[in-house]
């Protein structure tokens, strides 16, 4: 017989390293526009292609939080009981949690030290891309037909075949 709360808790452990996994990546992969202009991959994957993992698993995690949630609720009620073992939303713990779960939303939204200057980092991590990457001449040129392309570039669609030809695409 399946045991169904080790397989919940199997499968948001499972779903958080994922979603821990692509989260980093999407910390670390460039912007949008220089990764859909310059093809970026890792592992065989684009930037597109972590993001909807991301995005999946999150979906997935939720799911099994709120079946985890409902399996340990007397836990979780415990956790909300004070020394006297009477329910509590003022024990340390609890009030510990939420302020440092408020601090990070408000230091988050307000750029407050440290959180400036993490975010200062993501952006200079992703701009580092940008400088190893040619520009696109304009938003979103990788999806443009050829035709389109040389029209807004004031190119030959003969010399862009021939420059692609020459480099094998």
């Amino acid at each position: 017989m399946i045991s169904f709360r080790r397989f919940i808790s199997l499968t948001i452990s499972f779903s958080f390293l994922v979603m821990s996994y692509t989260g980093i990546i999407l910390f670390l992969a460039p912007k949008g526009r220089v990764a859909n202009w310059t093809n970026w991959e890792l592992l065989g994957l684009d930037k597109t292609h972590y993001t909807h993992l991301h995005v999946t698993f999150m979906v997935l995690f939720l799911f099994g939080m709120i079946f985890h949630i409902y399996f340990n609720w007397s836990s979780l009620i415990n956790y909300l009981k004070n020394k006297a073992r009477t329910f509590s939303l003022l024990t340390k713990e609890f009030l510990l949690a939420f302020g440092i779960n408020v601090l990070f939303v408000l230091g988050t939204l307000y750029y407050w030290t440290p959180f400036e200057q993490f975010l200062d980092f993501e952006d200079e991590v992703k701009s580092t891309w940008e400088k190893k990457a040619k520009k696109s001449p304009y938003g979103h040129a990788e999806l443009s037909t050829l035709e389109e392309f040389a029209q807004k570039t004031g190119m030959n669609v003969e010399k862009i075949v021939e420059k692609l030809n020459a480099k094998n695409i």
